[in-house]
């Protein structure tokens, strides 16, 4: 049986491979358990920023694939939140393509508004469709900030932006709703 010196003790090499896999079973339970804990949240989350379940799944799945090697070798802290940014990058990379393609689409022209954005939302499908119009970058402050609840503060850390940029994001993304859904209104 072969030996191994550990801190001036001698243990045998078998028992420092059960160890060994004992920790690694623990690492990879503690994060199956987190997923299943968090999971149904994060496809919420990654549905509301992309409105498509399906993609927010491949999105979610994704997340967790990226973010278990780092997990596995111990270079997360806090795992909600990091899987929660790395939703969001899913979301972002997925969401360029569909960007660019909505610029290059026919805008509508703009609208007089209204004087109460909370008036115009009467229809939570039109809202959907129009929150699926805005940049993923200001779709993201809208569910991290209105539907998620988070401060600025908070947004901005998790997106490692400033609460100024937050802030800003938020209100052009506010005006674009307003204008998208006064459009909506009119057709």
């Amino acid at each position: 049986m072969g030996l191994h010196t550990v801190h001036h003790a001698t243990v045998p090499v078998g028992r420092l491979r059960r160890d060994a896999r004992a920790g690694q079973r623990a690492v990879r339970d503690g994060f199956t358990q987190a997923v299943a804990d968090h999971h149904r949240d994060l496809a919420r989350f990654a549905f509301r920023l992309c409105g498509d379940r399906d993609r927010a799944e491949d999105a979610v799945a994704e997340a967790y694939a990226k973010v278990w090697p780092r997990w596995h070798r111990g270079n997360v802290d806090d795992l909600l939140p990091y899987l929660r940014r790395a939703v969001v990058n899913e979301v972002y990379s997925r969401g360029r393509r569909k960007l660019v393609e909505m610029r290059h689409a026919e805008r509508p022209s703009a609208r007089p508004r209204s004087g109460q954005f909370e008036a115009i939302v009467g229809d939570r499908d039109a809202l959907t469709e129009a929150l699926e119009r805005l940049p993923v970058h200001q779709r993201v402050v809208v569910i991290l900030r209105v539907v998620e609840d988070l401060t600025p503060d908070e947004v901005a850390d998790l997106l490692g932006v400033a609460p100024g940029t937050v802030k800003s994001r938020l209100s052009r993304a506010l005006d674009a709703l307003r204008d998208l859904l006064e459009d909506g209104d009119d057709a």
